[in-house]
């Protein structure tokens, strides 16, 4: 089995075309400055670990970074509290996407039926309202599409409160190259949450893989 976190699981997944977020490791201040300057604010800093998996519910994640004094000072406080849980830890830094809807979508290996996919209400809901569909991998695009008007909040996805509407076709090939991606790369487990709905389509925000040994 090989484990990839936020930075390298992303690398992964852009290479198979799949929209994401960019994202850099950095270990000192000043590697993460540079980078800032290089992706323009605002940004975001995160812890990277394999030991902490749930980043927002330490504390791990600064949303909304505008600046350079700002950056400074949520490295050093990120800083501190992240190497007290794990003195390996590492961060990364990547653009602030504002978006009006969270997304999620999943791979898990069941013992019995094999490779599924699940998607659903994502960021810090999906644990509260698990409104979520699941389908055995491969999909095809329509069977992605009956996964998401399967999803009993399935009006979040056309539009509410000046949100404008979600495109679905977009979204039933982004669900479709994730199955394909799952089966090509023998992918055991997939966690991407959130991935964010913008205007030009999804975009995956963090991320982490779990990759098969090869028979």
């Amino acid at each position: 089995m090989a484990y990839l976190g936020e930075v390298e699981a992303k690398a992964l997944l852009a290479e198979e075309g799949l929209p994401v977020n960019p994202t850099f490791r950095v270990d000192t201040l000043d590697e993460a400055l540079e980078k800032a300057d290089f992706l323009g604010y605002p940004v975001v800093l995160k812890v990277s670990s394999g030991k902490i998996v749930h980043k927002s519910d330490v504390g791990g994640v600064v949303l909304g970074i505008s600046s350079a004094q700002e950056l400074e000072g949520a490295f050093r406080s990120l800083e501190k509290k992240m190497k007290a849980l794990d003195p390996q830890a590492s961060f990364s830094i990547q653009p602030h996407i504002y978006s009006g809807l969270e997304l999620v979508v999943g791979i898990t290996t069941d013992p019995s039926f094999g490779r599924v996919i699940m998607f659903g209400l994502g960021g810090i809901w999906v644990e509260v309202l698990k409104d979520v569909s699941f389908r055995l991998v491969p999909i095809e695009e329509k069977d992605a599409l009956e996964m998401i008007e399967g999803l009993k909040g399935k009006r979040l996805l056309e539009g509410f409160r000046g949100v404008p509407p979600v495109d679905k076709e977009a979204l039933a090939r982004f669900l479709f190259q994730v199955s394909s991606m799952a089966q090509a790369r023998n992918i055991v487990e997939m966690d991407l949450n959130p991935v964010m709905v913008t205007k030009d389509g999804p975009v995956i925000v963090d991320a982490r893989v779990v990759i098969g040994d090869r028979d």
